[in-house]
């Protein structure tokens, strides 16, 4: 795919089927992912890949972070957040890890994962997969947290949902901009 009809043409794509990307698919996304502007040189990212079993085990780390955030909420609401990681077959959960440096404050850290994050869903979109970013409070909450394996300074930058967009599904066209007023010329 050419490079301007990728970054333009790219949407999200929120519930997404098998195949999802191959071992070998997956680390192509990994290196476009690695290859996010890295100030320092300091990697402030890792990845965790969900999948198979994996998307179980992360399901019922987030029913159990639902219920504890919410006791209320009920079986129903429960189930619900245990269903959210079978919206895709694959999860590349980008881990921001950002490094005590003198000339790299962790605001640029962050923003490093985030690129490695968008490298993801680019790399996705250019071997025609669908690929949506997620967030929320799910990653803060101490199941997930350990599930994980995050350490103290660690966060989840975004959950990269994989996979093949269904063929009844239409993604949104995105309107326009409107440069004039995104814009400022100095």
């Amino acid at each position: 795919m050419e490079a301007l009809a990728c970054l333009t043409g790219r949407r999200s794509v929120g519930r997404l089927v098998e195949p999802a990307p191959s071992d070998d698919e997956l680390a192509t996304l990994l290196q476009a992912a690695v290859a996010a502007p890295d100030h320092g040189r300091l990697r402030p990212w890792r990845f965790v890949v969900v999948d198979g079993p994996g998307l179980d085990r992360l399901g019922a780390a987030y029913a159990a972070a639902h219920a504890e955030r919410e006791p209320g909420a009920g079986a129903d609401a429960w189930a619900a957040a245990r269903d959210k990681p079978r919206r895709a077959p694959l999860i590349v959960a980008v881990v921001a890890r950002p490094t005590p440096a003198r000339k790299v404050p962790d605001w640029e850290q962050l923003a490093s994962a985030a690129c490695a994050a968008y490298g993801i869903c680019l790399a996705a979109h250019a071997l025609g997969y669908g690929a949506m970013w997620r967030t929320g409070w799910y990653g803060d909450a101490p199941a997930v947290r350990e599930l994980l394996g995050l350490a103290d300074r660690e966060t989840v930058a975004g959950w990269i949902y994989l996979g093949t967009v269904p063929d009844d599904c239409v993604p949104a066209p995105r309107p326009p901009a409107d440069l004039g007023a995104l814009v400022t010329r100095l």
